[in-house]
This record gives C-alpha cells, sequence and structure tokens, in this order.
C-alpha cells in the first residue's frame, strides 16, 4: 500500500521521531511505499542511513502557507495515496482528511493525536450545533485515531464518534543491542534543548547542586542545543558554584545517532525535568539503553517507568525533591543493576517502532477488510 506521511515541517531531526519513523517502519517492516511529505527544509543526511529507503515528496511553495500548498498537493495525488497519516485534532488535519475522501473515498486516514494536553478530554461531540455536528462528520472521516497518552485514551475511548486506539510513540534503533551495566559510570544524563522554559533545565542543576555533596563521583552531562538566553544562567550558576565545574559537562548538540547512543549507554541515570511533554522520544532512548528513569511528574512518564517501576516521579519544579531522589538512586547500586537489564527488555517490548508499526498495520488491515478496500 501506498503510505504518505503529510507534515509540511519536516526537518532532518523529525526522520528519527515520530513523523518519519512510522513511515519508515511501515515501509521497512511491512513492505509499504512509504513517503513523508512537505517543503524542502534544509538538507536530509538521516536519508543515507538511519532511514535509508524512505522517500520525501516535496510540497511546492505555491502560497507559502503550509496547510493551502498541502491541499494543494492534495487535489493533485490524492487518488495515488492509499494511507493518509497526519497528526494533531486541527482544522488543517481535519481538512486535509475531508478533501482526500472527497477525492479518494477508497483511501484511509490516520490521525495521530499527537497530544498529552488533558483539554482534549472536553471535547464536544454532542450534535446540538451547526459547529459540532460539522466536527462529528469530519472526525468520522478519519479511519484510524490514536493517542499516545493511555490515561487520556481511557477518559475520550467511549466519548468520541469513532474509534480510538491506544498507540504510544517508540525509540530509533537501527538494531537491537545489549547494554551490560559494567559499561556503564557514575553518570546522570539529560537531552533537550537546553534553556526552554519547557525543559526546566535550570532545575535539573538546582537539583544536582543540592544533592552533589552527598554522591561523590557522580557527573552530570547535558546534551543538546542551549538557548542563547540560558547561557547567562549558566554563566552565573558556575561562577557561584565553581566546585561543580568538573562535574558538569555541556555537551552541545548530538546529530549523529552513533554518537548519542554512547551517552546512553554510558548513563546510569536518565533525568527529565520538563514542565510539559507531549510522548518524550529521549526517556525511551535511555531505557532502551538501560538507564534508570527520572521524570517530572508527567502522564507519559508513568507510562514509560511502568508505574515506578523502571523509575521514580517527582513534583514539577520541585528541584529539593529531585535532589533527594539523585541522593537515594546514585547509592542504590543494586537497584540501578537490576533495572539496567530489565528496563531494555520493558522498552523494546513496548516501544520499539518494529511493534508499534505492528499496531498500526494491524488497524489499517481490519479497516480495509471491514470496508473492502484493501488493495
Amino acid at each position: 500500500m501506498r503510505f504518505v506521511t503529510l507534515f509540511p515541517e519536516t526537518e532532518n531531526i523529525h526522520l528519527t521521531k515520530d513523523v518519519g519513523m512510522i513511515a519508515y517502519t511501515m515501509y521497512r517492516d511491512f513492505g509499504y511505499k512509504s513517503r513523508v511529505v512537505c517543503y524542502k527544509n534544509g538538507e536530509y543526511p538521516y536519508l543515507d542511513k538511519e532511514v535509508k529507503g524512505l522517500e520525501l515528496d516535496f510540497i511546492k511553495r505555491y502560497t507559502g502557507n503550509p496547510t493551502l500548498d498541502s491541499l494543494v498537493y492534495l487535489v493533485k495525488n490524492s487518488k495515488k495515496i492509499d494511507v493518509l497519516h497526519v497528526f494533531h485534532l486541527n482544522k488543517r488535519s481535519i481538512g486535509w482528511a475531508a478533501v482526500y475522501k472527497l477525492i479518494n473515498r477508497k483511501g484511509k486516514v490516520y490521525l495521530k493525536l499527537d497530544t498529552a494536553d488533558h483539554a482534549i478530554e472536553k471535547q464536544e461531540f454532542q450534535p446540538k450545533t451547526v459547529k459540532n455536528r460539522l466536527r462529528i462528520f469530519l472526525v468520522k472521516r478519519c479511519d484510524i485515531i490514536s493517542i499516545e497518552v493511555k490515561n487520556i485514551y481511557n477518559c475520550i475511548r467511549d466519548k468520541w464518534p469513532t474509534r480510538i486506539e491506544y498507540i504510544p510513540n517508540g525509540f530509533y534503533s537501527a538494531k537491537r543491542k545489549i547494554i551490560q551495566y559494567e559499561q556503564k559510570e557514575n553518570i546522570l544524563c539529560t537531552v533537550g534543548r537546553i534553556g526552554t522554559k519547557q525543559k526546566a533545565t535550570e532545575v535539573l542543576l538546582e537539583g544536582f547542586k543540592r544533592a552533589a555533596g552527598f554522591i561523590d563521583g557522580w557527573q552530570l552531562r547535558i546534551i543538546g542545543p542551549i538557548e542563547k538566553d540560558f547561557e547567562k544562567y549558566i554563566h552565573e550558576f558556575l561562577r557561584r558554584n565553581p566546585e561543580l565545574k568538573e562535574r558538569i559537562k555541556f555537551i552541545g548538540p548530538i546529530v549523529d545517532k552513533d554518537e548519542l547512543e554512547k551517552e546512553y549507554n554510558q548513563a546510569k541515570i536518565f533525568c527529565l525535568t520538563s514542565r510539559w511533554e507531549g510522548y518524550p522520544i529521549v526517556p525511551l532512548e535511555a531505557m532502551k539503553a538501560g538507564c534508570f528513569i527520572i521524570s517530572t511528574d508527567l502522564d507519559a512518564a508513568w507510562e514509560m517507568t511502568d508505574n515506578k517501576k523502571y523509575g521514580d516521579i517527582f513534583e514539577i519544579d520541585n528541584y529539593e525533591e529531585l535532589a533527594a531522589l539523585l541522593k537515594r538512586y546514585c547509592h542504590d547500586e543494586p537497584l540501578l543493576r537490576k533495572v539496567c537489564g530489565e528496563v531494555q527488555e520493558y522498552a523494546y517490548n513496548t516501544y520499539s517502532w518494529t511493534t508499534i508499526g505492528k499496531k498500526i498495520h494491524d488497524f489499517l488491515k481490519e479497516s480495509c477488510l471491514v470496508t473492502g478496500s484493501l488493495r
């Protein structure tokens, strides 16, 4: 089948996230003819190695408006698409689905909600107004709708006028590797856009500062691009805490996936201090490398840690609570060793893209058999 992920904003970095990995997995593991449709947003080196075989189809910038230019693409190409994959419950994605279905009645639409926002639970689907009737009509144009967060799935699955599936995000992995605990060092790591309000890197720094005197020999490695405004904070933090200069390393962004894997492989604990997230991928990458996860209280964190079996959770913005967890777990060598093996098995069984792709493939196959449009 011809599978198209429509996401005009796709850049190289998106190719090893859900935007690229769903289409790539459908191609690699299930024989779909897959492509990602987007504007040309720079170069795409991941096409040569990480997602080799995945095709990109570039949208022409007729207007510079991604919604309108994508509609033009669909008008021209809908009959050549068997499955249209779009993101987010918004006007543009639902509009794309409606136009696609109008042109290709036998085609299938897969809407990935891609959200951890509980506001989606309040979506109104009672046909009391013209607006709600239209919303119901458009949502029903989607053959598969999935949500990443189980708590939200449990709340909306019986309220929506169409079937909802629970399908989490996954992690990129070229092939399965077993990481031995002996490969690891006394390292805490984090990966993300350092210094943004969302990532709350200052909470990580303050938590580590308060724990540092109790966890001798442990190093904090902070990986990712640093926001320019945050550089002043870092400078002032290290000026006030000179004893931490050799224990906190700002690595910068790592584009090469093999190099990033080396960072995960040598770390024992991964810290996520975000104030909000959808379904973050970097903790999943750390889990498949055997890292214990310490995260803020996000819905996804409870799922990723299997209700704290493979990690622990602290209150958002509470660096004192984070410090207490660091003091506790950095000294619990037997637990870290035990989790190292178990969390890898859990990650591959639950969050590998092959596992996730199988769910999508089965749902699509079921939908096609029901409507008789299997090609």
